[in-house]
């Protein structure tokens, strides 16, 4: 197999007359860190660089192996064939290097589309799994866009090895179990008494299959569900889990319903918000993140996404994207939700485009004991077919909308990320330092864009240094310009 370089060792100092090793100095420890942290074919290539590297790579208590790093993913037919045999034979040499050395940590492999590869797969599965993993990741997806539909066009998921279910070492040893387009049977985690984290991925799933392994593994404290299809809704009643993340599945009856007085951390990505009856504790849970950027049209779904944003009211730290921005004042509650927010600090994923206006005032009024405030710029997802419920002059909202309690009460510090000084995030700068009267800190941050022009980038920081005149509403207010 042809391998590029991409790791070098840099010797940049010289000491009586010789070139040092900076990098090769470095305790044995670190460096075997350094290596796991690598992809493994990665790892591998060091071999070359001295005697001191020639073995080291080979005693990485991490490996992982990706098909696609050995494969031009423009390739195809007889190229893509050539390819795919290479990435077996450096399996089958991998076996053979690795038989007098023993994995602790973690274990990866991915291979896309798997077909064809079911021998070298099982007997490198097996082979890395015998001395028991801590972390184990088998991804058999195929390559697709985050907005395909992932129930179509995707081959037949790969069956766990059932080898592994009787695999004792695995019994004491597996904390975190990754599954991507590989099938499996849940009750037959029982005796996986130390997995805690599991992710499942591109897979039809039925929510019995979820209920089987929840009550499989009791002990389970964190479960991740990410583009699978099939689940008629999400209703589990009780769950003892401390993170849940649903990510781009598909639930047919678009419910998600269940109490979970031990959650700490709840992440949702959808197309659309969920009808939700979620009964979490004020105190435990302490992060939400919610996120409908896969949205591709305006729906006036507001009502649905203040129901399922008020399940969350207990929240600490809660982040919202650009389309729940533009969504949620087309709600009942157009201006603030009457019951307002625990959250403490607000997390917004925006561009501060006029379409944002509505929301981005009804978050700061629906949260009255906001600390903090962070806005990270990006380009978002901005609704086709969108008219505001009602008009914002962002220039002098002072004047047309009521200063946010939280502008009075709590609000210390307010940092954006990604500037570029365009007229509305300079507005909005400039809303924070007059009306909000006990912040202590506005941090700005400029996007860091090595391809942008001199003169742009000399242009946006004097426009920001203007904000340092403006009137302040707090007399302890420090503005920091990054």
């Amino acid at each position: 197999m042809k391998f590029h370089h991409s790791i070098t060792i840099s010797r940049t100092r010289k000491m009586e007359g010789k070139e040092t090793d900076n990098i090769s100095s470095l305790p044995e420890e670190l460096l075997l860190n350094i290596l796991s942290s690598l992809p493994f074919k990665e790892a591998a290539k060091t071999c070359i660089l001295s005697k001191k590297w020639l073995k080291m790579w080979q005693s990485t208590n991490t490996v992982k192996n990706n098909q696609l790093d050995c494969k031009n993913i423009e390739t195809y037919g007889a190229v893509e064939v050539r390819q795919r045999k290479a990435f077996k034979n450096f399996i089958k040499i991998w076996i053979t290097l690795h038989k007098c050395y023993h994995l602790h940590d973690k274990f990866t492999l991915r291979v896309s589309p798997p077909s064809n590869c079911g021998d070298i797969v099982g007997a490198y599965v097996d082979f890395a799994v015998e001395d028991g993993v801590k972390d184990l990741e088998l991804d058999f997806a195929e390559l697709r866009s985050e907005d395909e539909h992932p129930e179509e066009n995707i081959h037949d998921a790969v069956e766990f090895p059932r080898g592994l279910y009787d695999n004792k070492k695995l019994h004491q040893k597996l904390e975190s179990l990754k599954l991507h387009s590989c099938s499996f049977a849940p009750g037959n985690f029982a005796k996986f008494v130390a997995l805690k984290d599991v992710t499942l991925a591109w897979i039809p799933l039925k929510l019995e299959s979820i209920r089987t392994l929840l009550s499989t593994c009791e002990w389970m404290e964190s479960l991740s569900l990410k583009n699978c299809w099939d689940i008629e809704s999400f209703d589990l009643e009780k769950l003892e889990l401390k993170k849940l993340v649903i990510d781009r599945c598909i639930i047919r009856m678009n419910y998600i319903g269940f109490e979970a007085p031990n959650l700490k951390v709840f992440k949702y990505c959808g197309s659309e918000p969920p009808l939700s009856e979620v009964n979490v504790v004020a105190g435990t849970i302490e992060e939400a993140d919610l996120d409908l950027s896969p949205m591709d049209e305006f729906d006036e779904c507001g009502n649905e996404l203040q129901n399922f944003l008020q399940d969350f009211f207990a929240v600490n730290v809660l982040t919202v994207c650009s389309v729940i921005l533009q969504v949620i004042p087309w709600g009942d509650e157009p201006v603030r939700l009457p019951g307002d927010l625990r959250v403490r600090h607000l997390k917004m994923k925006i561009q501060m485009h006029p379409q944002e206006f509505c929301g981005f005032f009804w978050f700061l009024n629906s949260c009255p004991r906001l600390t903090k405030v962070t806005i990270d710029l990006d380009s978002c997802n901005i609704l086709s077919e969108y008219e505001a419920p009602y008009g914002v002059d962002l220039k002098n909202v002072r004047n047309s909308l009521p200063v946010p309690t939280c502008f009075r009460k709590s609000l210390r510090e307010v940092e954006m990320n990604g500037f570029i000084a365009t007229s509305s995030q300079l507005y909005a700068c400039s809303y924070f330092i007059r009306a909000a009267s006990i912040l202590t800190k506005l941090s700005i941050s400029f996007l860091n864009n090595k391809n942008d022009d001199p003169h742009t980038v000399e242009l946006r920081r004097s426009l920001a240094a203007r904000l340092s005149h403006i009137p302040k509403a707090s007399s302890d207010l420090a503005i920091i310009i990054r």
